[in-house]
């Protein structure tokens, strides 16, 4: 009797195996569909393609298949792909599960995703990472600073914090903020001691300024390159590294070439400018011997970085006084 019963189950066992398949097939395709999206966001410019994610196997002894591609061959996964494409398949299955719709969690945290990434992959990953923060909090680890730098050169809204150890293990957490501001105020609250030492004063201000100025130069020029000329993160960083001098910062960023001169063009956004620029590029700047003068080079500085900055938007005409 047991032998018989045996028997039927083994038949609706052998029945029910390949509707279940099916049903855990249809249940995975959308996960699968979102991490073909994923990668190719991850990957556009890999010669690999993801194509099907099905599982296969008994449950407990389970396994995903995937369906790999090499310039449009079929090959097997793992043996084609570079460290930083198998890092891109990780979150690739992973951020569709985390981000699902019926996820508990309104929340994503992820540990270093950067690794052996090229440039390509990581703007992939920050617009990827941007696209999960829309309905969720996104908290990323990571000692590599390119993502920091392609969340900026994407132009991405995101809070960075730079988290140290300190003597005696203490964590020390500061915001990482706007550079140009950072350097603005920090010459501004130089400017207004009055017991500062004309040395400092003469010296040490005028080159806290150039910092403000050729920050807001690196930050038009990162956009004018990348929405103008269409250059990705690599070859913007390898164009701005070339930089020497201020004059240099200002033309690549007002006219996308840093060997042209730049005086009618500094002049147009911000009369007086470029006395300013001469001043900061030379290293000579006049004497500042009272506050006011000094809160005055703080003030032109801080309308010629804002010029400068509003010129990768628009046309704008302003003046130093």
């Amino acid at each position: 009797m047991a032998r018989e019963r045996r028997k039927h189950a083994r038949k609706a066992r052998g029945w029910l195996r390949p509707i279940i398949d099916e049903l855990r097939d249809e249940r995975l395709r959308p996960f699968a569909q979102r991490s073909q999206e994923v990668w190719q966001k991850l990957c556009e410019h890999s010669s690999v393609t993801l194509g099907s994610v099905t599982l296969a196997g008994t449950p407990g002894r389970g396994k995903v298949e995937l369906g790999v591609s090499v310039d449009d061959m079929g090959a097997p996964a793992y043996s084609v792909m570079s460290q930083g494409e198998l890092h891109s398949l990780a979150l690739s299955l992973f951020l569709p599960r985390a981000t699902h719709a019926a996820s508990p969690f309104g929340f994503l945290v992820i540990d270093d995703p950067v690794q052996s990434m090229d440039p390509e992959k990581v703007e992939g990953l920050a617009r990827v990472l941007d696209a999960c923060a829309r309905d969720r909090q996104v908290i990323v680890f990571t000692h590599d600073t390119r993502l920091q730098q392609a969340v900026v050169h994407l132009g991405i809204k995101a809070t960075v914090l730079r988290v140290t150890r300190q003597p005696d293990s203490v964590v020390g957490v500061e915001t990482v903020t706007d550079p140009v501001e950072q350097a603005l105020k920090e010459a501004r609250d130089i400017s207004q001691d009055p017991n500062l030492p004309q040395g400092v004063a003469d010296h040490v201000l005028p080159a806290m300024c150039r910092v403000a100025v050729e920050a807001a130069c690196l930050e038009t020029a990162r956009r004018r390159l990348r929405d103008e000329r269409g250059l990705g993160l690599r070859d913007v960083e390898e164009r701005v590294a070339s930089l020497d001098r201020t004059k240099t910062y200002v033309s690549l960023a007002l006219l996308g070439d840093e060997r042209q001169h730049a005086r009618a063009a500094v002049e147009r956004i911000c009369t007086g400018g470029w006395a300013l620029v001469e001043a900061f590029n030379s290293g000579a700047h006049a004497p500042l011997p009272t506050v006011e003068d000094r809160r005055g080079l703080v003030r032109r500085t801080e309308a010629l970085a804002a010029a400068i900055r509003r010129s990768g938007d628009s046309e704008s005409v302003g003046g130093v006084r």
